[in-house]
């Protein structure tokens, strides 16, 4: 099931004109318990989200939505389609988009020499607060608001 998110996201913008909660994140977490928790605590920050319980409902998401999303924030362990597999394939569709991935069972390491080049690994369990430290890093990398947030 693909669920659609509401936003709490003010209309406040910095100094350079960005605003700072408009970004959009395409959570995919097949553990539901998991995946309605973290929809929560990132909705509440002020994010637009889609939640995807798969890699192909992510990507079937993504082909019919019109914007590409910001952040793909997927878990590592997806059934049938790793996480690692998604984002190289949604990378082919939305190459501006960036990728955290995350899970409680890999290697840093070995996680990260498979090849595609993804934003960061977050391993679980983690805090509200490392999660949304870790977005919002992986949201402001090369981005031209990042001196504004870097400074707040």
């Amino acid at each position: 099931m693909v669920e659609q998110w509401g936003t709490k996201s003010s209309n406040s913008y910095g100094t350079n004109g960005c605003r700072a909660t408009d970004e959009t994140i395409l959570l995919v977490e097949d553990e539901a318990l998991v995946r309605k928790a973290m929809a929560e605590v990132l909705e509440q920050a002020g994010y637009r989200l889609t939640v995807a319980a798969s890699a192909a409902q992510a990507l079937a998401t993504q082909r019919d939505t019109a914007e590409p999303f910001h952040l793909l924030l997927a878990d590592i362990v997806l059934p049938v389609l790793s996480g690692h597999e998604l984002a190289a394939q949604l990378s082919l569709q939305c190459p501006q988009t960036r990728v955290l991935l995350m899970s409680g069972y890999f290697e840093k390491s070995k996680s990260c020499e498979l090849g595609f080049q993804f934003d960061g690994c977050l391993a679980k369990p983690f805090s509200i607060r490392t999660l949304l430290r870790r977005v919002r890093a992986v949201l402001d990398k090369n981005h031209p608001c990042q001196s504004l947030v870097s400074s707040l």
